[in-house]
């Protein structure tokens, strides 16, 4: 009995930190993304000053 209780909690405890793993994951993606696009807008803003100047 105290085995199959141990293997549920170990089933668990590693859906528990997969999904963990996964939520981080994609936040990290999503930073990555909005540091590209930070980059992106700069570099399209400063070619627009330097072709008014």
């Amino acid at each position: 009995m105290k085995k199959e209780k141990l293997i549920k909690l170990i089933g668990f405890t590693a859906t528990l930190i997969g999904l963990g793993a996964s939520l981080v994951t994609d936040w990290v993606n999503e930073q990555k993304m909005d540091e590209k696009i930070e980059e992106k807008v700069s570099e399209a803003l400063a070619e627009k000053n330097e072709e008014e100047s």
